[in-house]
C-alpha cells in the first residue's frame, strides 16, 4: 500500500526558520508550499537544501491585511479539489489560530485530514487539537433539517418521506448550488418532485442565506470598516491595524470593551475614541 501523500502549507512570516526545522525524514511523499511577502526574511541555504529531494514550492504573496492568509486558504481549497479522488493530509504550519475554523469548515465540507501545526518538526502536536473548535454550521444545519422535517410532514407526507426529502438537504448543505442540487435529486427519486421542492424552497433559500453570512461575514467586515475608515481620512497604517483589531476580536467575549482598549492605548484617548465609534457599529 503506497503511503498518503502529505502537503506541507507553511505561514512562513508566522513562523520563520523554526517552522522548517524537519526535512530529515521528509520522502517524495511530502510536498512543501511556503507562502511569504518580499518583506519576510530570507531563508537560509542550510534550510532550503533540505528540500533539494523534495517536492517543493515557493508563493510570493503580495503584501497587505490578512493577504497570506487568504492565498494560503485559497490555495489549500485548490489542493483539496486537485486531489478530491485521493485520500491526502493536509497541513498548514503556523502559530496562528485564525486558521482553526477554516480548517473546521473544510473538513466539514470535504471530509479531508486537514490540521495545524506550529513547526515541521515530526511529533509536533496538532495545534487544532489543544481545544475543541465546534463544526462551522452545524446548528443552523441541524436547525435547517429540523425545519424541513416539520414542513414535509404538516404538507401531509409520512415520516419516510420527510426524512428522506431531509437527508437530501444535509447532503448538499453548504454546496456553491445548494437549492440546484436538492431540486435535481428530488426528481430523481420522486415523481411529485415539484410539490415537494415547492414547500422546501423558501426554506432552502434561508439557508443558503444562513451559510454565505457565516463565511462571508468577516471579509465583507473587514471590507466595510476599511471602507468607512478611508472615508474619515485614516492612514493606510491605521485602516490595516483597526479592520484587523476588530476582525480577530469582534466574537470573543468583552469584544467592544477589548477593542475599545486597544485603541485607546495605541492611539490616544481622543483619536481612539473617535476610532472606536467609527467602527463599533460592525463589533
Amino acid at each position: 500500500m503506497s503511503k498518503k501523500q502529505t502537503y506541507y502549507l507553511i505561514d512562513f512570516e508566522n513562523v520563520n526558520e523554526a517552522g522548517l526545522l524537519n526535512s530529515k525524514n521528509l520522502t517524495d511523499n511530502d510536498h512543501i508550499y511556503i507562502f511569504s511577502t518580499k518583506n519576510a526574511p530570507k531563508i537560509s541555504i542550510k534550510t532550503l537544501a533540505a528540500f533539494n529531494d523534495i517536492d517543493f514550492h515557493s508563493h510570493i504573496i503580495p503584501a497587505g491585511n490578512q493577504s497570506l492568509d487568504m492565498h494560503l486558504i485559497a490555495y489549500l481549497g485548490y489542493l483539496i479539489g486537485q486531489n478530491k479522488d485521493s485520500k491526502c493530509k493536509y497541513v498548514i504550519i503556523s502559530k496562528d489560530t485564525d486558521y482553526d475554523n477554516c480548517i473546521s469548515f473544510l473538513k466539514q465540507l470535504t471530509d479531508s485530514e486537514i490540521s495545524r501545526k506550529s513547526s515541521m518538526c515530526l511529533g509536533t502536536q496538532d495545534d487544532t487539537s489543544k481545544k475543541k473548535i465546534p463544526p462551522i454550521q452545524s446548528n443552523s444545519k441541524s436547525e435547517l433539517n429540523t425545519k424541513i422535517q416539520r414542513a414535509i410532514s404538516k404538507a401531509g407526507y409520512d415520516n419516510n418521506v420527510s426524512n428522506t426529502v431531509a437527508s437530501i438537504v444535509s447532503k448538499y448543505y453548504a454546496n456553491e448550488h445548494f437549492s440546484n442540487d436538492v431540486h435535481n435529486e428530488l426528481r430523481n427519486i420522486y415523481g411529485n418532485y415539484a410539490d415537494l421542492y415547492k414547500i422546501v424552497k423558501p426554506i432552502l433559500k434561508s439557508g443558503v442565506e444562513s451559510t454565505s453570512k457565516s463565511i462571508l461575514g468577516n471579509t465583507q467586515r473587514n471590507s466595510v470598516i476599511q471602507k468607512v475608515l478611508s472615508k474619515a481620512d485614516c492612514d493606510n497604517d491605521t485602516i490595516s491595524y483597526v479592520s484587523s483589531l476588530v476582525c480577530k476580536n469582534h466574537s470573543s467575549a468583552n469584544a467592544k470593551q477589548t477593542i475599545h482598549t486597544a485603541l485607546v492605548a495605541k492611539y490616544g484617548k481622543g483619536k481612539g475614541l473617535n476610532l472606536y465609534n467609527h467602527v463599533k457599529k460592525y463589533i
